[in-house]
C-alpha cells in the first residue's frame, strides 16, 4: 500500500503563540567544534514577532547532512 506523504505545516509560533509564522528560504550556517558549514537554499519556518526558528524533517535532515557532528569520521571516533 502507498504511504500518502503529508505536508509539515506551522499556522502559529510554538515559542509566543503568534500568527501567521512564514516559511523562508534562505541561506542556514552553523558551526560544530569551531568548522563553519552552511546550508544553502534550506526551506524553514520564521516568526516575525519572536524569532523563533521551526525546522521540518526535511530540513534537519539536510542540516545533519551538512554538519561535521554528523560525519562519519566523527561517529567513528565517538564509539570508538
Amino acid at each position: 500500500m502507498p504511504r500518502s506523504r503529508r505536508t509539515f505545516q506551522v499556522f502559529a509560533c510554538p515559542s509566543c503563540g503568534s500568527s501567521p509564522i512564514r516559511v523562508i528560504r534562505g541561506t542556514w550556517s552553523g558551526s560544530y567544534q569551531g568548522k563553519r558549514y552552511v546550508v544553502k537554499n534550506l526551506r524553514y519556518f520564521h516568526c516575525p514577532h519572536c524569532g523563533e526558528k521551526v525546522y521540518d524533517p526535511s530540513a534537519m535532515r539536510q542540516i545533519q547532512a551538512a554538519s561535521p557532528a554528523f560525519s562519519k569520521a566523527h561517529r567513528a571516533r565517538k564509539s570508538a
